[in-house]
């Protein structure tokens, strides 16, 4: 199988069968992740959330602004859209032990449910929603060396 055809396999078996969607702004309608899956908040499952494990390029950004979470250790920095300049979620830029030990999909990027506009994103051929487990890893060569150690969560 050639680089390009290759399929993410880092991924924990169940999450393989998460639905991929695209993310648009909620506030200027710009795409900000072209591969985000539905998560949850670890220290609160009731708080919906989208994920990626990879930042879109010239889409976002993270801002300057650090800071710990209430709820646990992870280091947090907000990201903005590139386009409008607002917040649309966080990276977690160091994460805490709590977190890292409990089930998690090993993604580091989260946006707000009420920042963004989630699409289905559908297969190479348009015809049925793409699964995590089906996303070409050669789509996203900027990534291919950050997905090994971004996924160490």
């Amino acid at each position: 199988m050639s680089d390009n055809a290759q399929k993410v396999d880092n991924v924990v078996p169940s999450f393989r069968r998460k639905q991929v969607f695209i993310l648009d702004c909620a506030y200027c309608d710009s795409t900000i992740c072209r591969r985000a899956m539905k998560a949850v908040l670890l220290a609160d499952s009731q708080t919906e959330l989208f994920s990626t494990d990879i930042q879109e390029e010239g889409a976002v950004d993270v801002t300057d602004e650090k800071f710990y979470t209430d709820n646990c250790d992870c280091l947090i920095e907000h990201m903005a859209c590139t386009v409008c300049g607002n917040v649309v979620g966080y990276h977690v830029r160091m994460p805490c032990l709590k977190c890292i030990k409990s089930c998690n999909n090993g993604h580091m990027w989260m946006f707000y449910r009420h920042a963004i506009i989630p699409l289905d994103r559908l297969n190479a051929q348009g015809e049925k929603v793409m699964l995590w487990g089906d996303i070409p890893t050669g789509h996203h060569n900027h990534a291919a060396g950050m997905l090994e150690d971004e996924c160490c969560r």
